[in-house]
């Protein structure tokens, strides 16, 4: 089988997988980091046991780390009311006014489908494999059926490879519907996927946990919520992940922070974790770009950064679990804060005395915060860094934390979603939604505040959705699959100036222009 060097040079599609430079070390699982490099192998010599079917997977899920770092954010997360623009990117302002420009990086799809070709060699090359481990097929065809439907909410219709590209030819091919993406690629993927996986759970690789969590994100997408309800139920099933029940805990699975201060350095771990992406650096220089630093905190808290908290966002939150202790006693009576802090107070003999006060509202909204609740009085609404992932700034080229793909609480959430959906009275949709109240140690909810309608359940299950995953990149995502995107977003963008409507055409983003020179064959979405 012949090398084409310069597929590489193919853009468009990042089909680069006959001439990978595998630094193995950019996978760092305990037991992956100790591979030699590969480069310039061809497939037919190279694929012959387990070891290099494996040393082909580790290059898959480093194809993945390259744009969850940053695509996966602007796809998922900053579209939406979490956050608002800053000027300090033409582009990001863009992808938060919903006015995405053709020239915007990220529009491009090639390291998506870098990830598609080296899951595609590693598909193929498989059967081949004596003893074959059916755990590294079953990743594989998790990553491709999770890459083509990230590919389908973002574009819609795109091109489909299933097979190892022999020729320059093969690269340039139109798209394919979304229905048959789905129906022959992403659900077949995913079960077989399901069926040839033996391990229960692994918090960075695919497995029996988080295939059953893409199953449902996938059927969730096609509104086939019964399909999803039992895919959320095996999971469950399984016993593998719960719920965190402390402040302290939930903070663990998304904090690194660089200070010298409890808590500090990279945590990120817990029982709710059930697929992250890693970024590690170990046995590595340190370099702007390398896969293995996502350099997320540049777009959360950067010194200056490209969203703040939206204003909306914050309104909301304190809204619904008020930051001042007359409101919250009003609408909480029989429930304390969860958290306090000690102040030092004057006692009234020419002395200071310590006092412990509580600190009102939702200690979700504090962590996910710049500066905590300190930061409530000192920094106005709209003014405020994302503070969920770390307080404090990392360099681009030093920030190895972890993206949180898959978590418990979210399935929790989305199967009320689907209760809501199947059964009239709701009774068991608000059971799920106390499930998660009562771990944040949270006030309950009634049946009053709940709503008497489907669709007034529905609204307060999406806003239990928007506090517990703000910044998770699940929003966006939530309003379309919802059809709420236009509702909620037009009259944000409207007040921010914005004169270009957001229609249902533009839900979908533009294909880069450098695409559509690369291959004639394909033709701009619709709205653009």
């Amino acid at each position: 089988m012949l090398i084409f060097k310069n597929l590489n040079k193919i853009k468009g599609f990042g089909i680069l997988f006959y001439s990978v430079a595998i630094s193995i070390a950019a996978w760092s699982c305990d037991d992956l980091v100790d591979e030699e490099p590969i480069s310039e192998i061809g497939p037919a010599s190279f694929y012959e046991t387990n070891d290099d079917l494996l040393a082909a997977l580790i290059a898959v899920y480093d194809g993945m780390q390259s744009f969850y770092k940053d695509q996966y954010f602007y796809w998922g997360e900053f579209r939406s009311d979490n956050h608002l623009p800053t000027g300090a990117n033409s582009f990001n302002d863009e992808i938060a006014n919903n006015v995405i420009s053709e020239g915007n990086g990220a529009a491009r799809w090639t390291n998506l489908y870098l990830t598609i070709s080296r899951a595609n060699e590693v598909i193929v090359s498989a059967p081949n494999i004596a003893g074959l481990n059916k755990n590294y097929l079953a990743e594989a065809l998790a990553i491709r059926a999770k890459s083509y439907f990230d590919a389908i909410r973002v574009w819609g219709d795109v091109p489909v490879f299933t097979e190892p590209v022999k020729d320059l030819d093969d690269v340039t091919r139109p798209v394919t519907d979304v229905n048959t993406i789905v129906n022959n690629v992403i659900i077949p993927d995913m079960l077989k996927a399901q069926e040839l996986s033996t391990v229960s759970s692994d918090e960075f690789r695919f497995s029996k946990s988080s295939i059953y969590a893409l199953q449902a994100e996938v059927y969730m997408y096609l509104k086939e919520y019964a399909k999803a309800k039992t895919a959320i139920e095996n999971l469950i099933v399984l016993g593998t992940h719960g719920l965190v029940t402390t402040p302290e805990a939930w903070r663990d699975l998304f904090y690194n922070s660089n200070t010298d201060t409890e808590p500090f350095g990279k945590v990120q771990k817990g029982p709710e974790l059930i697929f992250s992406i890693r970024y590690d650096a170990v046995g590595e220089e340190a370099g702007t770009g390398n896969p293995n630093r996502s350099g997320i905190s540049q777009l959360f808290r950067g010194g200056i950064p490209s969203y703040l908290m939206s204003p909306e966002m914050e309104i909301k939150w304190k809204e619904k679990f008020p930051t001042d202790s007359i409101s919250w006693v009003e609408k909480y009576p029989d429930t304390n804060p969860a958290t306090t802090r000690t102040v030092v107070v004057d006692n009234g003999m020419g002395g200071t005395l310590e006092e412990e006060r509580f600190n009102y509202g939702d200690w979700r909204f504090f962590y996910s915060r710049q500066n905590g609740y300190n930061g409530l009085s000192s920094i106005e609404p709209g003014e405020a860094k994302t503070g969920k992932w770390g307080d404090t700034v990392y360099p681009a080229n030093e920030d190895e934390t972890d993206v949180v793909v898959y978590r418990y609480a979210d399935m929790i959430l989305l199967l009320a979603e689907i209760e809501n959906e199947l059964n009239a009275d709701g009774t068991r949709a608000l059971e799920l939604v106390n499930q998660i109240r009562a771990a944040r140690l949270l006030p309950l909810v009634d049946e009053v505040e709940f709503g008497a309608t489907k669709a007034e359940r529905l609204d307060f299950i999406l806003d239990e959705r928007h506090f517990e995953l703000y910044g998770e990149a699940k929003r966006w995502w939530d309003l379309v699959r919802n059809d709420k995107a236009i509702e909620v977003m037009s009259p944000i963008i409207q007040s921010r100036g914005v004169t270009t409507p957001l229609t249902e055409e533009r839900l979908l983003w533009p294909i880069h222009n450098d695409h559509l020179l690369e291959n004639p064959l394909l033709s701009q979405n619709a709205g653009y």
